[in-house]
């Protein structure tokens, strides 16, 4: 344990990973995580061994670390993946963190210097060893990696002992009241760890559930949601159906998440067409993931979020790029704007994405057939504007280019597959949609060319014929920018259900930041549209998707310079609108406005 194992990636690797046939680089990305965490297990251990304080009222984490190498020692085929938990990977990195002052947080540090403990009893416990260890709990939770939850009557930040003897393997509470036998299936008190196991000719299949660990989400420590047995039942029937799925289709993936994937951290079920999931840097192996609805959709969340933890694995051992502090990047996903690092980790996923929905399309067929199509012609040019903008960041370093440049070659390979054609224009609306949205949000105009055009409105003058510049100032708090995409996806799935929420739009929005036009937008009524729109922005509505809704009803109705200025020059439109209503408390009809905005040579 206390010898490392230098990793690097040799370009002939990266490119097979790029190219999403990652072979043996897989394996090197999961020794080479491993080793990060044994180090950042090492690093923790000579930052707190010489200051007993920090781990009261725990003993000091010396004793954990000889209890740890002595299971290793004893049993290192059991001991060796634990090393590499992603619970290990999160755990550390938040506590590095606290340790160095960037992370700040009212959770006890004890708690989190204890989980050297928890981690211990585990190993001990997989090695057979007899020892007696405290170990932490947060309101009466306290996790063993790999093994499952034990579970106390009491509050707050405590502790209870983990002991293995003749006795057998237990939980003891510092009273002496309660016990947790560890193991027993008929033990309230014990939850163990629900896995999922399948064979395949990519290799056999094993994927925790968890439930209860503090380092499962995105914000650190995450408190306990149990899954009732029903909840764990439905998760394991949805593997079941994913993990074949996967295996006949994309064999590759199948291998990669086989090798690699070994954590799903469960989230509520959402709206099916306003999914849930994400990763983190430091918890490689693992994917936070919303309840899906059938095994289509996880298979494909398991295929976009391994690509994430194989990128951040990629990036821990050679550079794709440097430093980038200011998010100004488009991405087709995202209502905010990204770095590089996310643009790239954007293009990475939402490509293997396509060429999932590039071939399940044809395996199902009416309406799922229908929206597996949307969805691939969507992911596609999302994937593809994407990478037209990441091709040309700065902070993309040479081998940056190169792995970029093998994800380039999946796209093109996906370029000439035909889509019918109805289909083809929704995505296109969907799409174009949110560019524009994303530019009416994110981009602020010269505030001087603004003021020109509003006061030469003011006048009835022409237009001024002055470009006007615009630059990123990202929105602090977006709004949702994907509106028509969800209803698009609504109203192919179930044109009743489409109907239901349209009727009920003035009672309760079921998908924030919708509107009247945007449904009828979707819908195809596009005069409607146009005029729900003008409306909407002439009662004091400022919301982008009004904007751009209202650019794409009057192009799809009557293309001419109102629906050029609204498509290509959104946020100067709005803002010389937003100042003229400042200025004279009177909204100016915004078709009109945009109309002459496009008129002008």
């Amino acid at each position: 344990m206390n010898t490392l194992t230098y990793h690097r990636i040799a370009p002939p690797q990266l490119d097979r990973l790029a190219v999403g046939d990652g072979g043996t680089g897989i394996d090197l990305l999961v020794d080479a995580e491993r080793s990060r965490r044994l180090l950042a297990l090492q690093v923790l251990l000579d930052r707190s061994r010489h200051d007993v304080a920090l781990t009261a009222p725990l003993p000091p984490v010396d004793e954990a670390w000889r209890l740890l190498v002595e299971a290793h020692r004893t049993a290192p085929e059991r001991v060796t993946p634990l090393l590499g938990h992603p619970h290990v990977g999160v755990w550390t990195g938040h506590l590095l963190g606290r340790l160095r002052g960037k992370v700040d947080h009212p959770s006890p540090l004890w708690f989190h210097l204890g989980q050297f403990h928890a981690l211990a009893a585990a190993a001990a416990i997989a090695a057979g060893l007899r020892f007696r260890v405290p170990v932490p709990f947060w309101n009466g939770v306290a996790v063993l990696p790999g093994l499952g939850s034990a579970h106390l009557p009491a509050t707050g930040w405590t502790h209870a002992d983990v002991v293995s003897d003749a006795a057998g393997t237990r939980v003891e509470a510092p009273d002496g009241r309660a016990v947790v036998r560890i193991g027993a299936r008929d033990d309230p008190g014990w939850r163990p760890l629900r896995v999922f196991r399948a064979p395949g000719e990519q290799g056999a299949l094993s994927i925790s559930i968890d439930d209860a660990s503090p380092y499962r989400g995105l914000q650190v420590p995450t408190p306990v949601e149990l899954l009732s047995d029903a909840d764990g039942d439905r998760w394991v029937e949805l593997l079941a159906g994913a993990w074949p799925l996967l295996v006949r289709d994309h064999a590759d993936q199948a291998r990669e998440i086989a090798r690699g994937l070994s954590v799903i951290m469960p989230r509520p079920l959402v709206h099916r067409f306003r999914p849930h999931s994400a990763s983190v840097g430091e918890g490689f192996g693992a994917a936070i993931v919303a309840e899906p609805h059938d095994p289509a959709e996880l298979a494909a969340v398991l295929i976009h979020e391994f690509q994430h933890s194989k990128l951040n694995a990629i990036q821990h051992l050679v550079e794709l790029w440097g430093d980038d502090p200011t998010p100004d990047s488009y991405a087709p996903w995202r209502d905010d704007p990204r770095p590089t690092g996310g643009l790239t980790h954007g293009v990475f996923a939402f490509t293997a994405l396509a060429e999932f929905w590039a071939v399940h399309r044809e395996r199902v067929s009416g309406r799922e057939g229908d929206l597996a199509e949307f969805e691939f012609a969507v992911l596609r040019m999302q994937a593809t504007r994407g990478l037209q903008g990441l091709k040309h960041r700065r902070p993309l370093t040479d081998l940056g280019h190169r792995f970029v440049a093998g994800v380039e070659r999946r796209l093109l390979a996906l370029r000439p597959l035909e889509v019918r054609a109805d289909l083809l224009r929704a995505a296109r609306l969907a799409v174009v949609d949110h560019r524009v949205g994303w530019r009416a949000c994110h981009l602020v105009p010269d505030p001087r060319v603004v003021r020109e055009a509003a006061a030469a409105w003011r006048r009835g003058e022409p237009a001024p014929t002055s470009i006007a510049r615009s630059v990123v100032t990202a929105h602090p708090r977006p709004p949702k920018l994907n509106v028509k995409g969800v209803l698009a996806r609504l109203l192919l799935a179930d044109p009743r259900e489409f109907a239901a929420v349209r009727g009920a739009l003035d009672e309760r929005q079921v998908f924030p930041d919708s509107a009247a036009g945007d449904f009828a937008l979707v819908a195809g009524e596009h005069r409607e549209a146009a005029e729900l729109y003008a409306a909407e922005l002439a009662h004091g509505s400022d919301r982008p998707g009004a904007w751009s809704g209202l650019g794409l009803a009057l192009w799809l109705r009557e293309p001419g310079p109102a629906a050029t200025a609204l498509l290509r020059r959104p946020e100067f439109v709005r803002a010389v609108h937003r100042l003229v209503v400042d200025t004279t408390g009177v909204p100016p009809r915004a078709g009109d406005l945009a109309r002459w905005l496009g008129s002008a040579p």
